[in-house]
């Protein structure tokens, strides 16, 4: 076996067991109250705009459970991607050319579900219950469940995202989104 295809097969065993991580996760999760509401941290001072619009526009119950449906959601686009690409590289009928990009596109799918989960795992190192990360284009924005931030917390996070992922800080929004 090529070392080209043993690096694609163990890139693809580490997909599935990081998918399989966010589904126990995420059933762990279910099972706990999602209207049981944790303490906000510590520090906190003013709402940032964008909050303010993503809470106003939900109902109560898609407010409680936003970073839980939103990771189940990321996880099966996620599944289905990873499916679609696995597809194009088992295919006989594409071109080697064509396969060779459906393995970078998954390569790139995986080491962007690291980088999420490195993200979000540092924020809520930090201290904060929860976070959710987005990534595209070289934009970064995070998400986190906190009453509000100061400005200070505001560019510690996206200090951290900046050093994390290696986009800009100006490039990095931090929105706070509070669990009720």
């Amino acid at each position: 076996m090529s070392p080209k295809k043993i690096f694609i097969l163990g890139a693809l065993i580490l997909a599935v067991g990081c998918l399989w991580w966010l589904e126990r996760v995420d059933r762990e999760v279910n099972r706990i109250e999602i209207g049981a509401k944790e303490p906000a941290p510590a520090h906190a001072p003013a709402l940032l705009p964008e909050a303010e619009a993503l809470t106003e526009n939900q109902e109560p119950s898609e407010n409680r459970a936003f970073f839980v449906e939103y990771r189940l959601q990321r996880e099966r686009v996620r599944a289905k991607e990873a499916e679609m690409l696995n597809q194009i590289i088992e295919n006989e009928k594409v071109s080697a050319e064509g396969k060779i990009q459906a393995e970078q596109q998954l390569l790139a799918l995986i080491a962007l579900m690291e980088k999420e989960l490195l993200v979000e795992n540092m924020v809520k190192a930090k201290g904060y219950s929860e976070a959710v990360f987005f990534y595209r284009e070289r934009l970064a924005n995070v998400v986190v469940n906190a009453e509000e931030l100061s400005e200070r917390e505001v560019v510690q996070l996206a200090e951290m995202v900046s050093g994390l992922t290696g986009v800009k800080m100006e490039e990095v929004t931090v929105v706070v989104h509070q669990e009720k």
